[in-house]
Formats: C-alpha cells, structure tokens, sequence
C-alpha cells in the first residue's frame, strides 16, 4: 500500500530467527511482532510490544515456533485507534460511522491495543467490556482522513461489497491502514462487539438491510437484477431463489 500513498507502519516480514536482525535493522523502536496468518487477534498481546531487540528477538523464538508461520514485524503506532466499515463499490463505496477503540475500558495497566484478551478474556457476557465508541467523537477534519486513507485501501486493494478496515494514529496523528478485513465479522447480536453491524445501527441500517445491501452491491457488480426486470445477463437458478426467498 505504500507504494500506492497509503500510509501504513513500517514493516517487514521475517520467517525464521537467522533473518530478524537483517530484516528489521532499519525498523526503528519499539516494535510490534505477531503471526503473519491468523485471524481474530490470535497471538496478540501485551507481551508483543518490544523496546529493545533482545525483548524482539525472544518474541519473534515464541511466535515462530509457536504458530509455525512467518511473523510481521511493524513499528508500534502510539495513536487512537479506529475501525471502520465500509458498503459498496468503486466510487460509490462508502464509510459508515466511524467506530473508535476506548482503550480507558481495558484493565490497569494494560497496552492499548485491540488483542486477543480484549476480545476473549476481559469482555465476557455477564461483563462486557465497553471498548466502543460509535460514533467515534473525533474532529470531522480527523474523520475526513480517516474515511479518506479507508477508501483508499479499500479501492486499491480491490475490496468488493463490504469490508472493515483498522486504522491508528502514528506519533503525529496521521492515519495509518493496519489491516483490513474483507470478510468482517457480522454477529446480528446487539450485545456482541461486532463492529461492522454495530457501524450499520449507527447508520440507521438494521441487520437485514445491511445483509440484504451487500448482496445488492454484488448482485449489481454482476449484472444481476435482483428486482427481476431486465439485466446484462441471465440470473442463475440460484440467484432466482434468492429473488423468490424475498431477499432482494
């Protein structure tokens, strides 16, 4: 994404101890290690924040033979962060309500950071953590760059319908592209921390209409016409059963 403009934390991506101090050399301190391939903030903790390269070099030992995969390597951001849904295509897509991180809800202590604990072992149904804010209370100069770098990363990586995209304020609050989710979470629970749904409510958009929207914008990327009358192709059996479930 850098070589499209997109601002994202200096990186590199290093898959066996011999190449981490070659690889991350030029990476200034403090660092932030945590497994290239999982999902849902598996392997990511307080303990992956490094402040010096003997705290890098154990840390990146765990997490590869731990998860037996390459490890990402990305100078740490110290900024708020956000995430941030987006509906549609092309340059009709667009961002819904900003969602920010809370950080203040974490435990004393504890690094801010959306990670593993956060979301499976301090927010827990009979105490939820409220690590939400939706809409974000940022300055509507903020939000523009925010929406901006968002849109950006969606078109550029070539995201379809919907996705949710994560993004943090480095040292001098610019908005920096994290990761980007192009099949986000959608638990329809009101009480789940679910932040593309959560995003659409705040939007006005319930469950089923923000359903129904994303196989709207992928049935007109096809050229299918979910109402029924004329389209640049002819639906599929499967595609008219949509139709006649009454999800169009």
């Amino acid at each position: 994404m850098g070589f499209h403009g997109i601002a994202t934390p200096r990186f590199a991506v290093v898959e066996n101890l011999t190449d981490l101090q070659i690889r991350t050399a030029d990476l200034l301190l403090p660092l932030f290690v945590k497994p290239l391939h999982e999902g849902s903030s598996k392997g990511i903790t307080d303990r992956n924040l490094c402040w010096d390269r003997s705290k890098l070099l154990a840390q990146a030992k765990l997490l590869l033979e731990h998860y037996r995969q390459p490890v990402l390597v990305e100078e740490y951001l110290p900024g708020e962060e956000f995430t941030c849904a987006v509906l549609g295509n092309g340059d009709e897509a667009t961002v819904l309500p900003i969602v920010g991180m809370n950080f203040e809800a974490l435990p004393e202590g504890a690094l801010p950071i959306y990670g593993f604990d956060a979301k499976f072992v301090w927010d827990r149904p009979e105490n939820p953590l409220d690590i939400f804010q939706c809409p974000a209370r940022i300055t509507s100069k903020l939000r523009a760059s925010i929406e901006r770098v968002t849109l950006d990363a969606f078109r550029m990586l070539g995201c379809r319908d919907w996705a949710r995209i994560d993004v943090r304020l480095d040292a001098g609050g610019k908005p920096n592209v994290l990761e980007v989710n192009p099949l986000p979470g959608i638990l329809p629970d009101p009480v789940d921390n679910s932040c593309l749904p959560k995003a659409a409510r705040a939007a006005g958009i319930g469950y089923d209409e923000l359903i129904q929207s994303c196989l709207k914008y992928a049935a007109a990327r096809q050229g299918v016409d979910l109402d029924g009358s004329s389209s640049s192709r002819q639906a599929t059996p499967g595609e008219r059963a949509l139709v006649a479930g009454g999800l169009a």
